[in-house]
């Protein structure tokens, strides 16, 4: 008999999530097993079949779990009673909390989506929904004058997520912590907070 996690249904899946989220960045995709992540949490890898059928749904899990992580962490920190550029520091810190020390997990899944169809289809739907919360936030931005009438909220959704995946692929390459944040907050003033230019009549 395999050795059941010992928490409820919810609390093992996220146990399982945050184990193998470790071990594919470790090991990367191909190499890493059901084994690898069994050992991780001190189970048996029958254990892991109560929750996940295959390495394949495992991997899929955690992708698209971090579409809520990304809602928490952009809601919380970005608030109307905050400066925005210390916002904007707040979230470059939760965020590199949470994903920064296991950087390679990234570059895994993206190397793993050009080949793999089904994990690519996965990556689009999780994209969506990151995109849609971030178009969400940027249209209540517009309501209270912080983001500008005249910007196509769509692309700039896309800008801003394409800066973001650039911050985190230097960080994942050497730059240090403290040259990516401070990148990351002149982007956001350049987008955010220039003021208005006028033309000399």
């Amino acid at each position: 008999m395999p050795r059941v996690v010992p928490e409820y249904k919810v609390e093992a899946r996220t146990r399982i999530l945050d184990a193998a989220d470790q071990i594919f960045g470790e090991k990367g995709y191909r190499q890493a097993t059901m084994d690898d992540v069994a050992k991780k949490l001190g189970v048996s890898k029958g254990a892991l079949y109560l929750y996940f059928a295959s390495k394949d749904e495992l991997f899929e899990a955690i992708c698209r779990r971090e579409p809520a992580a990304f809602k928490e962490i952009l809601y919380s920190t970005f608030t109307e009673e905050q400066v925005p550029l210390k916002s904007a520091g707040e979230f470059f810190d939760k965020m590199l909390k949470r994903y920064g020390s296991n950087p390679g997990l990234s570059f895994e899944i993206f190397s793993e989506a050009s080949h793999n169809p089904q994990l690519r289809k996965v990556l689009r739907e999780t994209q969506d929904v990151y995109a849609g919360t971030l178009m969400n936030y940027l249209e209540e931005g517009q309501k209270r004058g912080f983001v500008g009438e005249n910007l196509d909220l769509r692309s700039l959704t896309y800008a801003l997520i394409g800066l973001w995946n650039g911050i985190e692929v230097l960080v994942a390459t050497g730059l240090s912590v403290s040259e990516a944040r401070k990148a990351w907050l002149e982007g956001f003033k350049a987008i955010f907070l220039q003021p208005p230019t006028h033309k000399r009549k």
